[in-house]
């Protein structure tokens, strides 16, 4: 974008507002609805960091992701900055889908399908935003390790808790 159509710093404020926001309610409806106590309650593999550690480190990834997009949008208005926008866009929209995947279904089976899903498109996310601007594939790279880390656990934990109908028969 040029320098009279990029967005400014109000824009990224409001993106950081807007997105801590769903952050913070999407985890109250996490510990509201029992979904934390079900998880609490899983086999999960020794190496575990705890799930309260894993909850606030959770609630920052998505401002990595808002200044990656906001960064990507005061790079440029060619085609791949666009796409690169749109790639980010759609995963911050994906990792909330995510969450509310593994916790309103209650299954882990579900949840490391999602986790795989959204660990393939962070590569593609992560790919189209360096291409784009360089600082904003360095930012991405943080919510891609996170979600190399939730691949890892989501695949450990349906693993250690067989009963989903995705691991019938496999493990």
């Amino acid at each position: 974008m040029d320098g009279k159509r990029s967005p400014g710093i109000v824009t990224l404020l409001v993106y950081l507002i807007a997105v801590s926001s769903l952050a913070g309610g999407l985890s109250g409806w996490i510990h509201a609805t029992g979904a934390f106590t079900w998880l609490t309650g899983l086999n999960a593999p020794h190496w575990t960091p705890g799930y309260t550690l894993l909850n606030l480190i959770g609630l920052f990834i998505p401002a990595f992701v808002v200044i990656a997009l906001w960064i990507n949008q005061r790079a440029g208005a060619g085609m791949i900055h666009w796409l690169a926008s749109g790639f980010i866009a759609l995963f911050l929209i994906g990792l909330p889908v995510q969450i509310w995947l593994f916790f309103s279904t209650r299954d882990v089976s579900l949840g490391f399908v999602a986790a795989l899903g959204m660990w393939v498109f962070t590569v593609f996310a992560t790919w189209f935003a360096g291409r784009s601007s360089r600082p904003a594939g360095v930012l991405m790279w943080v919510p891609f390790a996170w979600q190399s880390l939730l691949l890892v656990l989501g695949f450990e934990l349906m693993r250690l808790n067989t009963g989903g109908p995705l691991t019938a028969g496999i493990l």
